[in-house]
Formats: structure tokens, sequence, C-alpha cells
């Protein structure tokens, strides 16, 4: 017979580990950065940790619209944003987009509430009259 591994939930987000450990680890650190935007901090991110993006809906470009949620940071950084140095991301589910971090922690109580456990994910729409490039 052959033993089914065992899936353990991370409780905040829904993801699988392999372990009781790496779950209850991952639900720490979702709350930590979490419990930091409410705080009105901006939390320096890894990659694997998880934050919420919006969503973007575009009129002439429909292909790229974009479903908001849960989302896993892949990079980290500063980058100048009006004058300033400002923390930017990319998130595993839009990679080739940077967005801009300092919002986006301003905004994760909103996103929370909004998108729940809900991951995010691309949602093109091609219709013709929504891709007129």
């Amino acid at each position: 017979m052959v033993e089914i591994e065992k899936k353990h939930i991370c409780p905040e987000t829904d993801r699988a580990f392999a372990t009781p450990e790496e779950a209850q680890a991952s639900a720490a650190r979702f709350r930590e950065i979490q419990a930091e935007c409410d705080a009105g901090c901006v939390p320096t991110l890894h990659p694997g940790d998880i934050i919420y993006v919006d969503t973007s809906l575009y009129l002439s470009h429909g292909v790229d619209d974009f479903r908001g949620g849960l989302a896993e940071v892949a990079e980290f950084g500063f980058d100048t944003s009006a004058g300033r140095s400002t923390p930017f991301i990319k998130v595993v589910q839009l990679i080739d987009t940077w967005q801009n971090w300092q919002m986006l922690a301003a905004d994760q109580r909103k996103y929370r509430a909004e998108f729940g456990k809900s991951w995010a994910h691309p949602d093109p729409d091609h219709r013709p009259e929504f891709n007129e490039w």
C-alpha cells in the first residue's frame, strides 16, 4: 500500500506544506506582515512571503487583466519614485511587473477584507473590443 503524503495547510492562506511546522511558520509570517502593515509600517519582504495585491483591469488590452488576492513575493528591492527611495516587489502570479510595495502595504487591510483567502491570478479578456491596441 502506498502512503499518501499528508499536506499541512496554512490557516491564513490555505497553502499546503509538507510539515505542520512549515504551515505554522507561514501563518506566523503572514500575520507578522499584516500586523506591521496595519500599524502603518512598510515591512521588508523576502521571497516566499505572502501579501495581497490589487486587481488590474484594462479597457484597451484586456489580455493583461489580473484579479487581485494573495500573492507570493518573488523579488523585493528599492528604486526611485517621486525622487525618493521606494520599495518595490514582484510576485510569482504577475512576475513581469514591479509593484510599489509602499502603496500596497497601506492597503493590505482593505485587500484582506476584499479578497480573504482568494489567490491572485491572470484573468485575460480576449474580446476584440477590449484589445484595440
